[in-house]
């Protein structure tokens, strides 16, 4: 029996919704290319696009300068969709440019994400012009990829800490002994487990104990307490597998939670 597992499946990347890279062969005349951003996204910059801190970017079809954060151009006879802004974070976009925080309106940034989700759909811009449809592939595949990582306490920990230069690495595994020793119990407890009431009263600590470590999390973010915040990130990433193997929990079934 084991607790964790060391294959390529268990690390974060995997606990994150995976994007497709999207293709960077653009109309030549327009000169773009492809960068790398927050979680190794990439995202489309042209040559008259901001740097980051700039409260402006300039269209790239119509030359008018267009808030930074807007996915289409502000000159209302352009209107023409613009690629992602380098310097940009999701909370430009989706909250209506809230200043980073652990604690969202999650009504805000459904209302938001749906109402940009019309806007820049692919199929939307099917008979326009390669680079249009070109970015109106990137801006959604941007957009949806930001929904996901703020509607998620787990994934808005990382990005939150990423945006504070405290990713998260390798070096900054648990090594807690009370930790693994709880987590080695609950994986215990599921794999010994004979009926689903045994399993739904496992789930129901376990779900508490995540609600509470979401609870911390706020409060360590609130705090600027990024050391902590990164433990804890780390205990909620764990917690959350624990939840994954109590889902696919059948009795007899090995119980592997991942490393």
């Amino acid at each position: 029996m084991r607790l964790f597992s060391n294959s390529a499946c268990g690390n974060r990347a995997q606990q994150r919704p995976y994007l497709s890279p999207a293709r960077a062969a653009l109309n030549p005349a327009v000169s773009s290319k492809v960068s790398v951003g927050y979680f190794g996204y990439r995202y489309l910059s042209l040559p008259h696009s901001s740097q980051p801190g700039a409260a402006k970017k300039t269209c790239w079809s119509c030359g008018t300068e267009t808030s930074l954060p807007s996915v289409l151009c502000d000159n209302l006879r352009c209107k023409v969709i613009q690629p992602v802004g380098k310097g940009v974070t999701y909370y430009d976009v989706l909250l209506d440019g809230q200043h980073p925080s652990f604690d969202v309106d999650v009504s805000t940034l459904r209302r938001n994400f749906l109402k940009l989700q019309q806007l820049v759909h692919p199929d939307s811009f099917s008979q326009m012009g390669d680079t249009e449809r070109k970015l109106a592939e990137i801006q959604s595949s941007w957009v949806n990829h930001a929904n996901a990582t703020l509607k998620d306490p787990l994934l808005r920990a990382f990005y939150m800490l990423e945006l504070k230069d405290k990713g998260i690495g390798e070096e900054d595994q648990i090594t807690d002994p009370e930790l693994l020793m709880e987590i080695m119990e609950l994986r215990e407890e599921i794999e010994t487990s004979e009926t689903e009431k045994d399993i739904s009263n496992i789930k129901e600590r376990n779900d508490a104990k995540i609600d509470e470590v979401t609870n911390s999390l706020s409060s360590a973010f609130g705090a600027a307490n990024y050391d902590s915040a990164k433990q804890l990130t780390n205990h909620l990433q764990y917690l959350r597998r624990v939840a994954q193997a109590i889902h696919s929990w059948e009795p007899g079934k090995p119980v592997i939670i991942s490393h």
